[in-house]
């Protein structure tokens, strides 16, 4: 299992942590931290470490005939040699078309572009109930948050998100709105987060 070694100079302390999407740990250490004391640390977190690796599920590939959820709802991927655009869902497939050695990528791009519309279309609605506008919203991959809110009005959200319960998403995106108005966890935060 690939390790990654970081410094932070902002860091006051060593961390390690777990990356699910590419399966690795990073370990971030202070600036002037010497790599043996972080090999020293990785030490003390052997037991967390091995039970991370035994409950590691095993990475499932995207291909055609593997079933994946899709904004809550399981889907069948299956290749078609014709297809109006690179992708479809329709009655519980995504069909995906193109050149066999680009099906990974047209996959990925179908997703993307499902979730990227999901997640617009339900942050512009969320948004109008509490009277806020959207500058953006992107998405990125990203290995320990769902989403986030800037001053700017932009909102971000993992594209992973589209593998998730539709509750799960309407939460992230609830929360994420909620900041366009309240840029902090106080009570009226979450009032607005239940709107």
């Amino acid at each position: 299992m690939p390790l990654l070694v970081r410094r932070n100079r902002r860091s006051k302390r060593i961390y390690l942590r777990y990356n699910p999407a590419d399966h690795n740990f990073a370990l971030t250490l202070p600036q002037s931290t010497l790599i043996s004391e972080g090999v020293d640390f990785i030490h003390t977190k052997a037991e967390w470490i091995a039970d991370i690796l035994n409950h590691m599920p095993l990475k499932k590939h995207i291909k055609p005939g593997v079933v994946i959820p899709i904004l809550g709802q399981k889907h069948r991927v299956r290749y078609v040699d014709k297809l109006r655009g690179s992708f479809a869902l329709r009655h519980g497939e995504l069909l995906v078309s193109g050149p066999r050695d680009q099906l990974a990528r047209r996959i990925e791009d179908g997703l993307k572009k499902i979730i990227r519309n999901e997640l617009t279309d339900l942050a512009a609605y969320k948004a109008s109930l509490i009277g806020r506008n959207i500058n953006r919203v992107t998405l990125r991959d990203t290995s320990s948050r769902w989403g986030s809110c800037s001053s700017d009005r932009n909102l971000m959200f993992s594209w992973r998100l589209v593998f998730a319960p539709y509750e799960v998403i309407d939460y992230v995106v609830s929360h994420e709105v909620a900041h366009l108005r309240h840029m902090n966890h106080s009570q009226n935060f979450w009032n607005t987060v239940g709107v």
